[in-house]
């Protein structure tokens, strides 16, 4: 009898055990049926900021709002993503019913900025809640004052436009048409802004139907076994990583150009602390939450704080509940990190969602400077368009946010930084719209758009370099609201490597030759006769700029990339200029000069404010400069 329950309960443990084979089909099932449910928005989504740039992000939590599967998207979306689905639950808990749709845009709901839609929706099956599948979507308004959805220089929450709490846009697989109807008509473009919802919830709906046939192959039950070996598996692989890491406290300090108010070099400070299996981010320090547009909320901070993270753990954890729970964070109420209502945030998941990164990123350095990079752009040059298109039969109205000079990446222990990184919020997970097919949708004209030499930090990797960019209205001035940063405060190098340049943009009147240079964050007109000009900044460089291969320097000037004159006072390479070809006995004693002249390297550089001089450079006799333009 004895040995016959043993053996029973021993067959039992068999028949619970993971089997590896159904453990990885589970795992890459989710992350394919994410996989289709960004394609399913990318292609059928009406405004280009979607369709064309991808300026959205899909997700899969299980019924107790952990996540399970994010797509590979946008980090400031994916990783803030379990506090408005929370608050989602909260709000309606009780009360949640298959083929209900959950919508919520509101900051202050756990949501990352009004401009960034939330679509949810529940996932039955066989009466039991197993899923939500959600969808992030950046709108192209939101009804602010201005026509954008990140009014820079919104000085509360009311300019910002419509606010949505967690709402009800279906029940029960009914339209709430009076809400939905309510939603529209608060908002500019209402046409293309239905075509988005209508592609959002269509991505949702693809993701709800897709987890309901997986949950039908294997079972309610086995599916919720599985997603918990899911996370026990990236649990296992974060601590051990995080263990790896050497404990103690790590600083890193970085800064605003300004806060969209006349404020300028505006504080954040983060301290890392590393302790067994766990670490904990502290921006306690950073400056009080500030009158314009330049503050965040508790999302945009956790997105801040975990991204850093993990992006220095293996590439391979599947990211999900499991890697999340081992980081935390914090900050003082009404820190610009941790905005109460009703502060604006507007620009939140750039300004200062960026440099909230930055701030952890430099605090890494110190802690594992051999995972860490140098910093990854500023985004200064992304400017929101908007006019009256006269080209055809009858007038239209328009709008479009250019990302064309988007700025370029941080360099690593093991490559060059990329170009047109865009920001660390987006982390490479956008794309650029084509120039001929933007003359083709919208009334501008490219002028030029090309690397920006010199434009990147300067290491044994360099950093992905800026843009250079000249547009023109055509008919018609537009207007053009920047947000942004990274004109006054560059990318930082790591661990030897120089800063990125820093970047800008301004107006020129063609006829006259007037300019007129702008913050990164503000309003203003481009004139049918003028033309919009920018450079983005490039990433941080890594590294001994003098260990850098000179024949991969010599390969850089030939690109384009760097001159002449900083292959030799930066690398130490001497390059004949006849032959161009390297000179290697005037390289060896060039870099032995500067060996021996040059400070002590460090950590992070630079570690004051004001860094850059892209304006000083720039600037002529009679420019005139206007910070931040209302």
């Amino acid at each position: 009898m004895a040995q016959s329950a043993k053996s029973a309960k021993k067959g039992r443990r068999r028949a619970k055990a993971i089997d590896p084979i159904t453990f990885s089909v589970i795992l890459n099932r989710f992350n394919t049926i994410c996989d289709e449910m960004s394609r399913t928005i990318e292609k059928t989504a009406w405004t280009s900021i979607l369709a064309l740039s991808r300026d959205f992000s899909c997700a899969i939590y299980d019924s107790q709002a952990r996540q399970v599967c994010m797509m590979d998207a946008l980090p400031i979306h994916t990783n803030s993503m379990q506090v408005v689905i929370r608050e989602m639950v909260r709000a309606f808990e009780g009360d949640i019913h298959d083929g209900d749709v959950i919508v919520c845009n509101d900051p202050y709901s756990g949501n990352t900025h009004v401009g960034d839609f939330v679509t949810a929706t529940p996932v039955f099956h066989k009466g039991k809640h197993m899923f939500w599948s959600i969808t992030k979507g950046h709108q192209l308004d939101c009804g602010a004052f201005v026509p954008t959805s990140v009014p820079a220089t919104a000085k509360d929450i009311w300019q910002e436009g419509l606010q949505l709490p967690p709402i009800k846009f279906y029940k029960k697989g009914e339209p709430c048409e009076d809400v939905i109807s309510m939603y529209l008509a608060n908002m500019r473009w209402q046409d293309l802004l239905k075509g988005d919802l209508m592609a959002q919830l269509g991505s949702i709906w693809t993701g709800k139907r897709r987890l309901t046939e997986l949950a039908a192959h294997y079972g309610n039950d086995e599916v919720e076994r599985y997603i918990e070996a899911i996370f026990d598996y990236s649990d296992k692989r974060m601590a051990a990583e995080i263990r790896a890491m050497p404990d103690g406290d790590y600083h890193g300090q970085a800064w605003l150009d300004s806060d969209g108010q006349g404020g300028t070099d505006i504080p954040i400070h983060a301290k890392v602390s590393i302790r067994d299996d766990h670490v904990h981010v502290d921006f306690a320090g950073t400056h009080r939450q500030g009158p314009g547009a330049n503050n965040c909320t508790i999302g945009v901070m956790q997105a801040a704080a975990a991204t850093p993270i993990l992006c220095v753990v293996d590439p391979t954890i599947p990211a999900n509940d499991g890697c999340l729970r081992h980081i935390t964070c914090e900050a003082p109420k009404g820190s610009l990190c941790n905005a109460q209502h009703p502060t604006s945030t507007a620009t939140a998941t750039i300004c200062p969602g960026d440099t909230l990164q930055f701030a952890v990123w430099k605090a890494l350095a110190h802690a594992v400077p051999e995972r860490t990079m140098g910093g990854m752009c500023a985004i200064h040059c992304v400017p929101m368009f908007s006019g009256t298109d006269r080209r055809g039969e009858q007038d239209n109205e328009w709008g479009s946010m250019l990302f064309n000079a988007a700025p370029g990446g941080g360099a690593g222990p093991k490559a060059d930084g990329w170009p047109l990184l865009l920001s660390p919020a987006a982390m490479g997970g956008q794309k650029i719209i084509s120039v001929e097919l933007s003359e083709l949708l919208y009334p501008f004209h490219f002028h030029r758009q090309e690397i920006a030499a010199d434009s990147m930090g300067h290491g044994v990797h360099i950093g992905g370099p800026g843009i250079h960019l000249e547009v023109s209205p055509v008919g018609d001035g537009m207007e053009c609201n920047l947000f942004g940063d990274g004109q006054t405060n560059p990318p930082y190098g790591s661990v030897g490597g120089t800063a990125g340049m820093g970047g800008g943009s301004y107006t020129e009147n063609l006829k006259t030759g007037k300019r007129i240079y702008y913050s990164a964050k503000g309003n203003l007109m481009v004139g049918e006769n003028e033309m919009w000009i920018c450079d983005s900044t490039g990433g941080g460089g890594f590294g001994d700029p003098l260990k850098r291969d000179p024949e991969m320097v010599l390969e850089s000037v030939h690109n384009g990339l760097v001159s002449i004159k900083s292959a030799k006072n930066i690398y130490g390479v001497a390059i004949d200029s006849r032959t161009m070809t390297v000179d290697s006995a005037k390289t060896k004693i060039l870099r032995r000069k500067i060996r021996a002249t040059r400070a002590p390297i460090e950590a992070t550089t630079p570690n004051h404010p004001s860094a850059s001089k892209w304006l000083k450079r720039h600037m002529r006799p009679g420019d005139e400069y206007l910070i931040d333009p209302q």
